[in-house]
């Protein structure tokens, strides 16, 4: 897991995330239209509307293919992360959209806010959306970046 606050180092972990790509972070707002925006064939925003949730019982996630860059656009949520070797198996593997479930046990977390944002690793199971204090609606973009 790696915490950035500015957007530009993420080209440093990752040279395939565009200038277009960063720009369009960059641009993000409340106003922005929920979606799936593709910036060639290994990165894709996914920009979304969620309620943060006080339960942390939900179970976590993690990929094999896509690393995760959650971005805060609006708002600020916590995310619990652990390695996935660590975890058993709640649902297997997805190979179309890239994602296992695992029972939550525990994790270290981090919080993050507006403007900043959290990377992800395929051997990180997370379970990210979690209220700081009280569950409120955040604006964010998940981008997937190929690993």
């Amino acid at each position: 897991m790696i915490k950035l606050t500015n957007l530009q180092d993420l080209q440093k972990y990752f040279p395939s995330v565009t200038d277009e790509a960063i720009a369009f972070l960059k641009a993000l707002s409340e106003s922005t239209e929920n979606g799936k925006y593709p910036f060639g064939p290994d990165v894709t925003v996914n920009v979304q509307s969620v309620q943060t949730k006080t339960d942390e019982t939900a179970m976590m996630e993690a990929h094999d293919v896509f690393v995760d860059f959650q971005y805060m656009v609006s708002g600020e949520e916590k995310i619990i992360f652990t390695p996935k070797a660590n975890l058993k198996i709640g649902k297997e593997y997805d190979e179309v959209k890239d994602r296992a479930f695992y029972v939550w046990e525990e994790g270290e977390s981090v919080t993050y806010q507006s403007g900043e944002g959290v990377v992800l690793y395929p051997e990180e199971a997370h379970l990210p959306g979690l209220a700081v204090k009280e569950s409120k609606l955040v604006k964010k973009a998940v981008v997937k970046i190929r690993y």
